[in-house]
């Protein structure tokens, strides 16, 4: 199938030149050159042509709270919900990280507190920081996704490989446990928990995302559909230490432990984030962190840029092409005019 893969050009307010106050999105985006925004216009095209040899359905720059840069292909358009895969982990240690300012729970909680009737009963001392941080040692069942009841196999079926916390492993099993223990932390469960706090808050609106469910509950690893826009805005609440204007929805120091290393196993891993303190994504700033989906559902957060950058590919005919994320990770930070200015 042949791709048209275009530019989407100034569907939100124009600003050509940047100023010193922060900015937020309202009802809609700003969008602004490039240049007054200190990228390079040739930079951001190259942006654009990864994006389409690579397949990509959406595309996004956002750099000082502003589309800089913006592409779609495929039929699709700023209202289209893409499937997140394991964008969604990222999501869901927001959820966590309220719960534990709201003190419904901590780090060091247990599944054995909030799901007592677990089994084996090894499974009683995993800790809500070893489901976050992938260190369980619950085994890693693949065809997980696709079971009816995930949550019951990973609450009473699923053994265990390794004693929790002694190894790292990537694991959707594990965290399954985190969604029916957060129903019983909070009495709600992850997604509409984040509507309240999160989603509404930041213009996040119905139609712009859905989750997926088994056994009544949200899936915590992969069930996010979105549009490339409304996980912008996830991105710069992020960004900004937890603040939308002036109001704080999530702990700055919430945020900070998650999107830097958890554990010395795997220091690229933080709490459902993965971050660039070892260098994981060369040309990119030690400081940027991401979170990444099956196919290359991706976004690249880059603080000291204050950049924001996001591809989307869905699911379809997704596992035909095998792209190398770090490469567009570069080409956007390579934008960038004048890095030094920015450290």
């Amino acid at each position: 199938m042949s791709v048209i893969f275009a530019a989407l050009v100034a569907t939100g307010r124009s600003e050509e030149t940047a100023n010193s106050a922060e900015v937020w999105p309202g009802a809609d985006w700003q969008v602004a050159t490039p240049e007054s925004q200190g990228l390079s216009a040739d930079g951001v095209a190259q942006v654009g042509e990864w994006h389409q040899k690579n397949f990509s359905k959406t595309g996004l720059v956002i750099r000082h709270g502003r589309i800089v840069g913006e592409w779609y292909a495929e039929g699709t358009k700023p209202s289209t919900r893409l499937a997140a895969f394991s964008t969604t982990k990222s999501f869901s240690s927001t959820a966590v990280g309220i719960a534990i300012a709201d003190g419904k729970l901590s780090l060091d909680s247990t599944v054995g507190q909030f799901l007592p009737d677990v089994q084996p009963v090894e499974k009683k001392p995993i800790t809500v920081r070893q489901i976050l941080s992938m260190t369980t040692g619950v085994h890693n069942h693949g065809p997980l996704n696709s079971m009816p009841n995930p949550f019951t196999y990973a609450m009473v079926e699923a053994p265990l490989d390794a004693p929790p916390g002694e190894k790292w492993n990537y694991n959707n099993t594990g965290l399954s446990l985190l969604s029916p223990l957060f129903k019983q932390a909070t009495g709600q469960p992850i997604d509409r928990f984040l509507d309240a706090r999160v989603f509404r808050p930041i213009g996040i609106g119905s139609a712009d995302w859905s989750w997926q469910q088994r056994e009544d509950l949200p899936i915590p690893y992969s069930g996010l559909e979105i549009t490339a826009r409304a996980l912008a805005r996830f991105g710069l609440m992020v960004l900004r230490g937890g603040r939308w204007q002036n109001e704080r929805l999530v702990p700055a120091d919430w945020l900070a432990a998650a999107t830097g290393p958890s554990q010395p196993l795997e220091k690229s891993y933080g709490y459902l984030w993965w971050n660039n303190t070892a260098g994981k994504w060369p040309g990119v700033p030690a400081d940027a962190f991401a979170s990444l989906g099956k196919f290359d559902n991706d976004m690249l957060v880059v603080p000291s840029l204050d950049l924001i950058v996001i591809r989307q590919v869905g699911d379809e005919g997704a596992d035909e092409h095998h792209v190398n994320i770090g490469d567009l990770f570069r080409l956007a930070v390579e934008a960038v005019a004048d890095r030094s200015a920015e450290k």
